[in-house]
């Protein structure tokens, strides 16, 4: 074993892309490091395009079940490394139905399946790493200070509705010692009419980032506790070694 007390790596349903981490880390580990995953929303089961691409790389996720983030801190009372995977922030006010295709160009879906939230509600913030509150606007809530208000002439139109959202730091965060976020589009659902090649085919460019992603980790953590972390590669060689249809990558020098 290592210094290292263990490794938690948050999403927001614990399905796919958390899953697919955890189980690089614990094959480029070896099982020296305690790996962890936990959702917000957790998933019932593993998503099996996930279970397919890592299939194909030798690496079985099937064996791994979504978790919520309270039962991963039931499981280890403390972690030093908190890895936070989580949307662009730019993907976050865009339809998640639409997508660009090799050319440039946007497709649509059908705008039926699009739910945004409402124009004026601003959301900025990584849903894995912190806990938000909104407080509703009233002008009978004696915590708002009315005379200073700037809606204090339209209240009717702001009955009822959020005035400002108030954010906690994850305590998990907080107590590790080295902390991280993974920006990933999500998987899990296809886009509309994409086909089931084209959607296995994001989850091995998923795949790819992420175990890009995992060695340039293990490398930062083995520099932080002067430890050899990265003790079995042949997940990385296997993917190298693949067809023309299986994304390779390079893998970082120390």
């Amino acid at each position: 074993m290592t210094s290292c007390r263990g490794v938690l790596i948050a999403g927001v349903t614990n399905r796919a892309r958390t899953l697919m981490a955890e189980g690089f880390l614990r094959a480029l580990t070896g099982g020296r490091i305690f790996i962890a995953s936990g959702g917000v929303f957790p998933h019932g089961l593993v998503h099996p395009l996930a279970v397919r691409s890592m299939a194909e790389i030798g690496l079985d996720i099937s064996i791994l079940s979504p978790s919520s983030l309270e039962s991963a801190r039931r499981k280890s009372r403390t972690y030093d490394v908190y890895i936070s995977i989580d949307a662009p922030y730019a993907d976050r006010h865009a339809d998640r139905h639409h997508r660009k295709d090799d050319g440039g160009r946007v497709l649509f879906g059908d705008p039926a399946l699009a739910m945004g939230p409402p124009a004026h509600w601003t959301i900025a913030q990584d849903a894995a790493d912190v806990r938000s509150g909104f407080h509703l606007w009233s002008p009978r809530d004696p915590a708002i200070y009315y005379e200073n208000s700037t809606r204090k002439f339209q209240d009717h139109l702001y009955e009822g509705e959020p005035l400002f959202q108030r954010l906690e730091a994850s305590t998990m965060r907080l107590d590790a010692r080295v902390s991280g976020r993974w920006e990933l589009t999500e998987l899990s659902d296809p886009f509309a009419m994409e086909r089931a090649g084209h959607h296995l085919e994001r989850f091995r460019q998923a795949r790819a980032k992420l175990a890009a992603e995992s060695v340039r980790l293990l490398r930062q953590l083995e520099e932080y506790y002067g430890e050899r972390l990265l003790v079995d590669n042949s997940c990385l060689e296997s993917t190298q070694s693949g067809g023309p249809d299986q994304n390779s990558f390079p893998c970082p020098a120390k």
